[in-house]
């Protein structure tokens, strides 16, 4: 049987806004179901449930939070009093989110433990004690008001909101089982965001994730879809087209801050990732103003 898949729009009527929040109250139980285009931040604010996940049943209850990924099959069972906050969010949300990215928390909750509930098992480190329930119950509320009173600027304040919420959870991540090996991929995978522009030995990330080089890259390329090279080419491409575009550095000086001393080397890589060289891409986003 095909696996039931719901897209975004189904839940929001549009695309154009890449969060949308929901209370759900669940006494009974959910049918197995998956996320098309969009992924689900999950809060158990109260009760209990067996949260299914391929094929395999955990317990979940107050406190917990989790992430589902897109095209994870997941639904709840033995359901009591079960009430969530669902998040759906587009991975979009986190393009222009700074340095959320750093935070290993955040690679652990929001990359890494979708990746592992949908190729083998339903992991879930966080659960929040007392105060870090209480404060995250707060946060709730700010951006659930700011969501359904759509009053002007709703949704710059919802976005701001969402994100000030993700480092919060990102943050009390930190605060699980840290000398476990699955946060110490996570602080590789945060390292790699933080210091992409220097020079990084697979020996050296493969330390940091308590991993051999051998697993590390192949775990890596799991998850990222892409190897630990490719990946730093990215960040760096991605930095270099904000600096060509928001600055008026020369060619030299944005290869040399995107961490390439051969300015011929880096504009055939720029060449490569974007289909034109520095200087043309430069020009055509000021003409596009």
């Amino acid at each position: 049987m095909a696996m039931l898949a719901f897209p975004y729009k189904i839940f929001t009527g549009t695309t154009d806004f890449p969060i949308h929040l929901q209370y759900g109250f669940h006494d009974e139980e959910l049918y197995l179901h998956a996320h098309e285009d969009f992924s689900e931040l999950v809060i158990v604010l109260n009760g209990s449930a067996a949260h299914i996940v391929g094929g395999e049943s955990y317990h979940i209850s107050k406190g917990d939070v989790f992430v589902v990924g897109q095209n994870t099959e997941h639904g709840y069972q033995q359901t009591k009093h079960l009430t969530i906050c669902n998040i759906m969010f587009r991975q979009e949300v986190f393009q222009n989110a700074y340095d959320l990215r750093q935070i290993p928390g955040f690679q652990a909750l929001f990359v890494l433990e979708p990746h592992y509930s949908q190729k083998y098992h339903f992991l879930s480190h966080l659960k929040l004690h007392e105060q870090a329930f209480s404060e995250t119950e707060t946060q709730l509320t700010a951006v659930m008001q700011e969501y359904r009173n759509k009053t002007p600027g709703w949704q710059t304040v919802t976005y701001a909101e969402f994100l000030k919420l993700c480092v919060m959870l990102s943050r009390c991540y930190q605060n699980t089982d840290s000398g476990s090996t699955f946060l110490k991929l996570a602080d590789a995978a945060a390292y790699l965001e933080h210091h992409f522009c220097e020079t990084i030995s697979m020996p050296e990330l493969a330390g940091l994730s308590g991993y051999s080089e051998r697993q590390f890259f192949r775990v890596f390329k799991s998850v990222f879809q892409t190897t630990p090279v490719l990946y730093i080419a990215g960040l760096r491409m991605k930095k270099a087209k904000h600096l060509l575009q928001n600055t008026s550095l020369s060619i030299g000086e944005v290869a040399f801050q995107c961490g390439y001393d051969d300015q011929n080397y880096f504009s055939r890589i720029f060449r490569k990732y974007t289909g034109s060289s520095p200087s043309t891409y430069r020009h055509v986003q000021k003409e596009n103003l």
